[in-house]
């Protein structure tokens, strides 16, 4: 890639760089609007649930905003010449915030299983629950941290990827591996547990509760987001024995990767009702004060033309 010029004269990789920044783009005003019905509800801001899901949001956001960056960096590529550890910096973020949706996943599955099988209030945390939080985000920072320092990420052509040059990248590698398959059997077996526990409440109570419909609505969106993830896994690291490896098929994995934040806002919404009502309820209050600020000139005028009949009269 020619990196001295201001706009990529590689017309790929420039048209590549135009779609990760308007694909990473059209997801922010979502994600704003999720996060804050998230907040303006008291049930799902106390919901333990709603709040790691919420976390997880925080983290698809995040690495939108680095496959913005991404982007840019494609279309401007004196970026990679000139500022070259910011530019890994940025992806070292991205990927430790990958990693960081498989630790809260993880923690997300076992919290239900806690809430479906041993009693535990939704609404409370509970220590194993704080333990695992932080042993997770002990894990995910020092990953940042030393990623940033050795600068062990590196952007080659459209894709992300180790920098094998650098010290215990490899190492870093196969801890990636060790996270995620474990993290995904966890999750997947637990949801399976979870399915069992709902078909039971099904046959004990015909009608369906809403505090049932509010976990089959996680439940359905965290099996299909592990399912994602776990194809996205499998098909990123096995993508040279199974591909030719053009600009074409690394952008594509990388589209995949950026389309999983789309992915779970889109679930999040469908899945559930609250989280739906609290965003309509925002464009109503909007659309009310825009109708208002139409009516309130109008009656102003009527207010003034009816003093005006009163004096003539």
């Amino acid at each position: 890639m020619p990196q001295d010029s201001v706009i990529n004269p590689d017309r790929e990789l420039l048209v590549i760089g135009i779609i990760y920044t308007v694909l990473s783009a059209i997801v922010f005003p979502v994600y704003v609007l999720i996060i804050h019905a998230l907040h303006s509800r008291h049930d799902l801001r106390e919901n333990i649930s709603y709040k790691l899901i919420n976390l997880l949001n925080y983290c698809d956001v995040s690495q939108a905003f680095c496959h913005f960056l991404t982007g840019i960096f494609l279309i401007f590529p004196v970026f990679i010449s000139k500022v070259d550890f910011f530019v890994r910096i940025v992806g070292c973020t991205a990927n430790t915030l990958w990693l960081a949706t498989f630790v809260i996943m993880a923690i997300l599955s076992t919290t239900r299983i806690g809430i479906a099988f041993f009693k535990t209030k939704p609404t409370k945390w509970s220590p194993w629950m704080i333990i695992s939080l932080v042993i997770g985000c002990v894990y995910i920072f020092l990953v940042w941290v030393i990623g940033c320092i050795t600068q062990n990420f590196m952007l080659t052509g459209p894709n992300w990827s180790y920098d094998m040059t650098v010290k215990f990248a490899e190492l870093f590698a196969d801890l990636e591996l060790a996270l995620c398959f474990p993290t995904l059997m966890l999750s997947f077996c637990s949801y399976i547990l979870i399915i069992y526990s709902i078909y039971k409440k099904r046959r004990v109570s015909q009608t369906l509760s809403s505090s049932l419909r509010t976990e089959i609505g996680i439940l359905v969106q965290a099996t299909i987001l592990t399912t994602y993830m776990a194809l996205l896994i499998t098909f990123w690291h096995n993508a040279e024995s199974w591909f030719k490896m053009t600009n074409f098929t690394l952008a594509a994995l990388n589209c995949v990767w950026i389309l999983f934040s789309h992915l779970n806002s889109v679930l999040l919404i469908a899945t559930n009702k609250g989280v739906r009502n609290q965003i309509l309820k925002i464009f109503c209050k909007s659309e009310r004060s825009r109708h208002t600020s139409r009516l309130a000139p109008l009656s102003h005028v009527s207010s003034a033309m009816m003093v005006e009949t009163r004096s003539n009269v």
